[in-house]
């Protein structure tokens, strides 16, 4: 019997500190830091997934993203704690730009452009490892923005939330206050105060137009519900959306300013290229120039020793044939030395066009790194998205 009536004095204290606690009314202090605590669950829920929770159609704290009366707060799908099982939860849904839905992937890191044209090599022979190497960097980081393509991020939901404060105005954006004088919301978290009920427009079914008060606003003497209201603008901010945003646009057009400067260097290395052709063919004429003109100085000098010789067997050496004879070696001799010193431009310049390609290389090695680079930057920024 003592065993018996020591167990049921302790069950009755339990049961006696349950319902004092469960039943005593909360402070605005502690109303308030539930509040804060659902706001704060809400916004790492958002940054985590990409989207804001659904409310809950019930206390059981799993959010409904199907139930378009659901007005409870999600706190098992945010994994808090039951207590904010009290609270109520809206999110924006309408106006086109539904905050409680993944959005549609954007084309971040590489501008959803096709970079088929780069890298493209010269008719190189054989191309130069360090070329192609800076070359497969600039598949392989390409590659990387391509993939990403269909990957949400915060990024794109900040999109999303632009666009619905750019129309705020539009029917079916979450609303809170009275008909004269609502706003719009991106979410909304109420508390319903020392009584434990909802009062005004925060009680489920009471108005068909608007769910939720603004925050501060009394609508009568009993009215002691607690609001905490985010507009999609104020929200954008919080999260840092202006500033990542801008992070990516800055991103994506060094990317595309990138590839676009590679497409240039390509057709200016193609240039080198056929400098080399024609410095070469140059060449090959100068070289067959000094031949023909080295033939002409042979044939010169045996045609004039033949006509002395002929000369001197008929009438005698005059001078008029020494001195023709002499005229056809000069200029022989001088168009050997023209063809000779044609040569040696054909050279030099050929020398000077290899080395220009090898300038060339130097560069397409650093126009495609360059690239890479960007691109990786992109890459990484598209990643991180809305997190630190």
């Amino acid at each position: 019997m003592g065993v018996a009536l020591v167990a049921i004095g302790i069950i009755g204290v339990m049961a006696w500190r349950w319902v004092a606690t469960t039943q005593a009314p909360m402070d605005r202090t502690d109303m308030q830091r539930q509040l804060n605590e659902a706001q704060a669950g809400v916004e790492g829920f958002l940054l985590a997934n990409h989207r804001l929770p659904c409310p809950a159609a019930g206390t059981d704290g799993v959010e409904a993203c199907g139930n378009a009366t659901a007005v409870r707060f999600p706190w098992r799908t945010l994994g808090m704690d039951s207590d904010l099982a009290a609270l109520h939860y809206g999110a924006n849904r309408g106006g086109g730009a539904d905050l409680a839905a993944l959005p549609t992937a954007q084309d971040w890191p590489d501008f959803g452009l096709t970079f088929t044209e780069v890298p493209v090599f010269p008719a190189l022979s054989p191309v130069p490892a360090d070329v192609t190497a800076a070359g497969t960097r600039v598949s392989a980081s390409y590659a990387d923005a391509v993939a990403l393509r269909p990957v949400v991020n915060g990024l794109d939901w900040c999109a999303v939330a632009r666009r619905l404060a750019a129309n705020s105005g539009a029917t079916g954006v979450l609303r809170a206050g009275a008909t004269g004088g609502s706003v719009p919301v991106g979410f909304v978290i109420a508390h319903p105060g020392a009584n434990r009920q909802f009062d005004g427009n925060n009680a489920e079914g009471a108005s068909a137009s608007f769910r939720f008060d603004l925050p501060g606003r009394s609508q009568d003497l009993n009215y002691d519900d607690l609001m905490l209201a985010v507009g999609p603008g104020d929200l954008s901010a919080r999260l840092g959306c202006a500033v990542r945003l801008s992070e990516m646009q800055v991103a994506m057009q060094s990317s595309y300013a990138a590839y676009d400067t590679a497409r240039v260097m390509q057709q200016y290395w193609s240039l080198l290229r056929f400098d080399i052709d024609q410095a070469e063919s140059a060449v090959d004429g100068a070289e067959s120039g000094v031949a023909l003109a080295a033939m002409g100085l042979a044939l010169a000098t045996t045609s004039a020793v033949l006509s002395i010789a002929s000369a001197a067997n008929t009438e005698g050496v005059t001078a008029f044939v020494v001195v023709m004879a002499a005229v056809n070696v000069a200029a022989s001799i001088a168009e050997t030395v023209l063809a000779a010193q044609d040569l040696t431009a054909a050279q030099e310049d050929l020398q000077a066009a290899r080395d220009k390609l090898v300038a060339g290389n130097a560069y397409a090695i650093h126009v495609y790194n360059s690239l890479a680079d960007a691109l990786d930057h992109a890459v990484v920024t598209d990643r991180k998205g809305l997190n630190p």
